[in-house]
């Protein structure tokens, strides 16, 4: 619940969130954050424009924060509606730059040093700008292009004061029936991880250099090269790659074929080899390099297939091609947390139903994407929430379909996909993994087991002493008994305000206007705090 000094604190901006919400037509939802008279009366619904084109637009025009909210949104389709997740896709991060005289200083005090010291050349034009930071090129002393990237000066200020806004934000957004019937305050939550890793650049660089180790033996694909001595949580300095990005590559171009091909294969290789893989393959991010190689740019959102994960992957996979859909069913359960008891009947047939055209295919002929699309499908509807790594590896392998769609149709990304699959199972299903396994769940059990007498004795002192607590919880009610408690404390203000008026009128007849004037200033407060809600902690 959002605090009153933090509300007063923040009034301002939620004032212009909320009257930026109200102009494109959601009236509603700016009521819900505590909008005031004015917004009310203003602010209108816009019909003619879905629920989640609205919020799209009012994202895009309330600046970083919102941008990074609704593609957080996007990356989440087992949380979020269809129509929510795809609207939020559109929004794009490409924002005017922030001048070079207000950049320099952040990239002189973050190096110790200035740019003439450290670089040979600097180009003063950024080559991209995005909400949180920007792109130059340089050449260091020793004569290497290089890309510079630059957080924006101030950009932390920005967002620590949207960040105190996000969790009311949040709580509005779920009280939406367009929002799928889930709180997004657990996105929100991730949101802020999120953040701080897109803040801190030592975060990405330390995903560059891993995933760079990956590809060191292959001469087909690059990674670019941080320089350790130039980055900080700051700037981030790495190899300046010359070549096409993919999205401005023609679709007549002989090498688009081998563009697909290469593109596939070191993604494939970075989620089911190494479990640590490039999670935003827009073609701006892949670049056909002058050389004949493929390269990855911006790896500011990465994604991680734990070995459990991939182990449950293996899994699925399994069952799928034997036809097993109460293993299936299990599988899905254990890739991510349900909200509520889980029916595995119900998952079950749901998985028979939607999944039956994959069932007993060979691996050459699953359309990975597209199955994995419907594994989401289903665990939405039942209220089950998949792991993070699995949900950024399917929009993944979805963003790269696109590319082959458009770049080379006849591509056949399932038997590229089908040897590293069958990888996957055999290692996953090797004996020394099930060993491994076997040892590691037997040791946790010998330590639950150990720790059982402890928790045995603390139970039954507990109950000695009178002190057992049951725990219940009613869905829902936390909120109704917030809009009671806001309702009777509106009342409560209605009713002294009215009294305050009626002893103003008094005082004024007896003449007592000191009195009198008081008490309507009071009044008038009062009634402010009902009318515009603003300052009204409770509204």
């Amino acid at each position: 619940m959002v605090k009153p000094l933090q509300t007063l604190r923040n009034l301002p901006r939620l004032r212009d969130i909320s009257w930026v919400l109200a102009r494109h037509g959601l009236k509603d939802l700016s009521t819900r954050l505590g909008a005031g008279l004015g917004t009310r009366l203003f602010g209108f619904e816009n019909p003619h424009i879905p629920f989640a084109g609205r919020l799209r637009l009012a994202f895009q025009e309330l600046g970083p924060i919102y941008i990074k909210l609704g593609q957080l949104i996007a990356s989440r389709p087992d949380i979020f509606p269809e129509d929510l997740v795809s609207e939020m896709e559109r929004l794009r991060d490409d924002v005017d730059p922030v001048s070079f005289d207000e950049v320099k200083p952040v990239i002189e005090k973050s190096l110790g040093g200035e740019i003439r010291q450290l670089f040979r050349q600097f180009e003063e034009i950024p080559v991209a700008s995005a909400s949180i930071a920007q792109v130059y090129k340089a050449i260091t002393l020793d004569g290497r292009s290089v890309a510079v990237k630059v957080r924006k000066p101030g950009i932390e200020k920005l967002i620590e004061r949207d960040l105190g806004l996000l969790d009311q934000f949040a709580e509005a957004l779920s009280r939406q029936p367009e929002s799928g019937g889930f709180d997004p305050v657990a996105v929100v939550r991730e949101l802020h991880h999120a953040l701080e890793g897109e803040l801190n650049f030592f975060m990405e660089k330390n995903s560059i250099d891993r995933i760079r180790d990956f590809f060191e033996e292959d001469p087909s694909v690059a990674i670019p090269e941080t320089i350790a001595d130039l980055c900080t949580g700051e700037v981030l300095v790495m190899d300046w790659f010359d070549g096409i990005p993919a999205g401005k590559m023609e679709t007549s171009d002989p090498r688009r074929q081998d563009l697909v091909r290469l593109c596939s294969r070191s993604l494939f290789t970075m989620m089911f080899r190494h479990g640590h893989f490039h999670a935003d393959p827009h073609p701006s991010n892949i670049i056909w390099l002058d050389d004949g190689r493929i390269g990855w740019i911006d790896f500011g959102m990465t994604g991680i297939l734990t070995s459990d994960l991939r182990w449950r992957l293996s899994r699925m996979l399994k069952a799928l091609v034997e036809r097993d859909y109460e293993e299936l069913a299990r599988q899905v359960i254990h890739v991510g947390h349900c909200h509520g008891e889980a029916n595995s009947f119900a998952l079950t047939q749901s998985i028979a139903h939607h999944l039956d055209p994959y069932l007993g295919l060979p691996l050459a002929q699953v359309d990975l994407p597209a199955l994995l699309k419907s594994i989401l499908q289903i665990a939405t509807e039942h209220r089950i929430e998949i792991a993070p790594g699995f949900v950024r590896m399917t929009r993944a392998l979805v963003l790269l379909e696109g590319i082959v769609e458009k770049y080379d149709p006849d591509f056949d990304m399932a038997s590229e996909l089908e040897p590293m699959l069958r990888e996957l199972v055999r290692e996953k299903s090797a004996p020394d993994e099930w060993v491994r396994r076997l040892t590691d769940q037997t040791v946790e059990n010998l330590e639950a087991l150990g720790e059982a007498p402890a928790l045995l004795t603390e139970a039954l002192r507990r109950a000695t002493r009178g002190r057992i607590r049951v725990e219940s919880e009613i869905t829902g009610l936390d909120r109704l008994s917030r809009r009671i408690e806001g309702a009777s404390r509106r009342l409560v203000e209605g009713g002294v305000a009215s009294a305050l008026i009626v002893a103003s009128a008094l005082f004024a007849i007896s003449g007592m206007n000191g009195f009198a004037i008081g008490c309507g200033l009071l009044s008038a407060f009062l009634l402010s705090r009902i009318l515009f809600g603003y300052l009204s902690p409770w509204q």
